[in-house]
């Protein structure tokens, strides 16, 4: 076995596939249910009447019975040409914080400010978040002075209001912000693979136009030539399809040729591609390669290790740098990728594959997660073919 098979290849790609999808579908289902996990703080409420001497539930129970579908209504209305109808919902929230305390209903309704400033700055900008915190606070303000609550009494239901309004907004707009680099990271990196998918179509017309142009025309000459003088001097046409021959079998081979260095991505090709992605991901990127001889089949492992290792350091790994380092080691050509990530995790089937195919080039693959990921591959320097007949012998 001298490479990972198309199998390994496939089943790779469904791994990384199913935990991409599992990770998305999680990812929504919570986006789904969290606003309503949050309704268990209405609990709050339940304070003022259980522990009032006359126990009135009712204004309490209104109060919670009309806010619950403007809540709902706001959780809905998520699009640009549905936010002022969102701005509406908020706004009746804040009123009723207001007539809650006002009139005297339930002075924990002030509850109601935090789910409306929280509802109003679902995927918020700076200037709205001031806005909305600014409004808030003063809705806030003028209520506690308006209660006749005594003051001892009035900082346990405004209290919460005031710190967790500002907090709130913070991490709505923190998370806005988030979500907008993130969807340009993959807008950026959709549109460098469709450039990088174009220069390669374009690179392989350039190439089958000069591998086989000049090369097709010759034969069509020839193959008429031998044609005309098949019926009066055979000998000569003989010659001139047997030049045919010898021509379409050079052909042949620089075809194939063609096609190996297609399919084996180099070392120079995956650095490139690496280091736009990593820049892309906010990633610092450094290298220290060292001139070193590689046969085909070595340079394409190691592309693949470079390959898989730093799209795990993009996906998985929340590190802030990493680094690359190929150099010789006696009689051995080694490759490390380190990050500062959080380390940890199982192997998956690409560094399986990986694992494998190294192996079978008769070199040893290995991965530390204590500080970080590190990834080390280590290549004997004689021939792989002959690596891998003896690595296979027992």
């Amino acid at each position: 076995m001298m490479g990972m098979s198309k199998a390994d290849a496939s089943a790779s790609a469904r791994g990384e596939s199913n935990v991409d999808g599992s990770a998305t579908r999680s990812s929504r289902l919570w986006q789904a249910v969290e606003p309503y996990v949050y309704l268990c703080f209405l609990g709050f409420m339940a304070f003022e009447p259980a522990l009032s001497p006359d126990g009135r539930w009712l204004p309490t129970l209104v109060l919670i019975a009309i806010f619950l579908p403007l809540y709902v209504a706001g959780t809905r209305w998520t699009g640009a040409d549905q936010r002022p109808k969102l701005y509406v919902a908020c706004s009746l929230m804040a009123a009723l914080a207001i007539v809650g305390v006002a009139f005297q209903l339930n002075v924990n309704s002030t509850i109601f400010l935090i789910y409306a400033a929280a509802s109003a700055t679902r995927d918020t900008t700076g200037v709205r978040a001031v806005v909305v915190v600014a409004l808030a606070l003063a809705v806030l303000a003028s209520l506690f002075f308006v209660t006749d609550w005594p003051l001892a009494f009035r900082w346990a239901p405004f209290l919460p209001v005031l710190l967790l309004v500002p907090v709130i907004v913070l991490s709505q707009f923190l998370q806005a912000e988030r979500d907008r680099h993130d969807t340009r990271l993959r807008l950026g990196e959709e549109e460098i693979k469709r450039l990088a998918a174009i220069a390669e179509r374009e690179r392989i017309s350039r190439d089958l136009h000069d591998l086989l142009g000049h090369t097709l025309s010759t034969i069509t000459l020839k193959s008429a030539l031998a044609a005309r003088l098949a019926a009066t001097d055979p000998e000569r046409a003989g010659s001139e399809m047997r030049e045919v021959e010898g021509i379409s079998r050079d052909t042949l081979d620089q075809v194939r040729e063609a096609v190996r260095g297609y399919r084996a991505s180099g070392l120079a090709e995956e650095i490139s591609g690496i280091r736009k992605a990593m820049a892309s991901a906010g990633i610092a990127f450094d290298m220290d390669f060292e001139p070193v001889d590689l046969v085909p089949e070595q340079e394409s492992a190691l592309a693949m290790v470079l390959r898989e290792g730093s799209t795990n350091v993009l996906r998985h790994s929340g590190a802030t740098a990493a680094r690359a380092t190929l150099g010789r080691e006696r009689t051995d050509v080694v490759l490390t990728l380190t990050d500062n990530g959080q380390g940890g995790g199982s192997e998956g089937n690409g560094l399986t594959g990986i694992r494998l195919r190294v192996q079978a080039l008769g070199g040893t693959f290995s991965r530390t997660t204590a500080q970080g990921t590190r990834l080390t591959v280590r290549l004997p320097t004689r021939n792989p073919q002959a690596a891998g007949q003896t690595a296979g012998q027992p």
